[in-house]
């Protein structure tokens, strides 16, 4: 990193990187072993219970995903916020092209993570007054690609342990396999395996109930990013459009109303809950590229999946080994 940090001269690149760096060895210098951590008087019942969780999780993910189990998530940090970092997503006001940012051992991305909200904020802001679209949001768990073992998290520790478990195989997807450059395609492979490990991992449990309960929302979490798509295209159109600017944007304002018409319809089918947080933002291209980033391939990589007959270390292989164009 620090010889990254020599042949980057721009002082704001020098900050964004130093942020970074100090931002790791903070969670570095937090994290204890689990066990430690369970051992201890102080450490309430309720912690306790979830990193137990955890342990159990990992070595699912290690015995019967095909993932870095072991490798991972045996320690914990408690950072004393509620999110890890925060990230920022960008794209012109009449486009859904990500503004991308290139970082030294992974190549373009499509945002920007800092581990200030302030700083985040303040990003936020110049690109607004650059005319972008932006959204910023909170992440509660990244991974680091197997520069370091990635401990829990507070900022994850309390969730249920369906959401546990997803948010862990998720992350140990991406130290798994990893497309220098290709957010859209690391994020889609994360969410494919992060989806089937935890169905996977409830039949193994014998918790069918709880099964059909999180199949139940994944059909949900599909009805929502179809809304998104379907949203998409129609702003790529208008966009791809001759129209001019005050139409357009005139235009792209009844999309994004009607989006969030769609949400409402979703929340009242699904019995008056979720969406929340998106009933009430003020929608942009950033929140759509945002989203995008995580679905946009999951359908052909579903398909990989189901040539490899469910067989998660083909799959794995196999995705590690797409040349783009990769879909």
């Amino acid at each position: 990193m620090l010889a990254a940090l020599a042949v980057l001269p721009a002082c704001q690149t020098l900050r964004f990187y130093g942020q970074a760096v100090d931002g790791q060895l903070e969670i570095q210098r937090q994290s204890r072993p689990n066990k430690q951590v369970m051992a201890a008087a102080a450490t309430p019942p309720g912690l306790c219970r979830q990193l137990a969780a955890v342990e159990r999780i990992r070595c699912f993910a290690s015995e019967h995903l095909a993932l870095p189990g072991a490798e991972s998530y045996g320690k914990y940090a408690d950072l004393g916020r509620p999110h890890v970092v925060w990230v920022v997503y960008a794209a012109p006001e009449f486009s859904l092209k990500p503004k991308t940012w290139f970082y030294p051992l992974v190549g373009e991305m499509d945002y920007r993570g800092y581990f200030r909200e302030q700083d985040a904020d303040a990003l936020a802001g110049q690109l607004r007054q650059d005319g972008y679209d932006v959204m910023v949001g909170g992440v509660d768990a990244y991974s680091t690609l197997g520069w370091f073992h990635d401990p829990v998290l507070n900022t994850f520790i309390d969730y249920p342990d369906i959401d546990l478990a997803e948010t862990i195989f998720h992350e140990l997807t991406h130290r798994k396999v990893f497309h220098r450059g290709d957010t859209v395609f690391n994020e889609s492979l994360a969410n494919v395996v992060a989806e089937e490990g935890v169905q996977r991992w409830l039949r193994h449990q014998g918790r069918l109930a709880d099964l059909r309960h999180y199949q139940g929302r994944l059909v949900r979490r599909r009805e929502f990013y179809h809304e998104i798509d379907l949203a998409r295209r129609r702003l790529e159109a208008l966009y791809a459009s001759n129209q001019p600017a005050p139409v357009k944007r005139r235009n792209k304002a009844a999309v994004l109303a009607k989006l969030r018409d769609q949400f409402r319809d979703l929340r009242r089918r699904w019995g008056g809950h979720g969406l929340e947080a998106w009933l009430i933002e003020d929608l942009n291209n950033g929140h759509i590229v945002s989203l995008n980033l995580y679905a946009d391939k999951m359908p052909a990589l579903q398909g990989l999946l189901d040539e490899c007959h469910g067989n998660l270390d083909l799959f794995l292989s196999k995705a590690a080994r797409l040349k783009p164009p990769l879909f």
